[in-house]
């Protein structure tokens, strides 16, 4: 099993739509974990200073269906 992920500290993403230069409509990784089998756990801090963790298999999904776009710059949408 694969067990490599192309997302990594610092990435940005948010919602198609939405306001890209608000924080609180932004989600950044601040690091890339492991669960207890090596698979890995995309950490990101949430609006209210709070950390979630979810597996990094979830996220590319979400990125691959258009639920999140990366962000480049000062808040701009990346063309990929």
């Amino acid at each position: 099993m694969d067990r490599s992920t192309y997302l990594a500290p610092g990435q940005r993403y948010t919602e198609p739509g939405s306001t890209a230069m608000r924080p609180e409509e932004q989600v950044t990784i601040l690091r890339i974990d492991r669960d207890t089998d090596g698979l890995p756990l995309v950490v990101s801090r949430c609006a209210n200073g709070e950390e979630s963790a979810v597996y990094a298999v979830q996220v590319e999904a979400a990125v691959v269906a258009g639920l999140l776009v990366p962000l480049a710059g000062a808040g701009r949408i990346a063309r990929c």
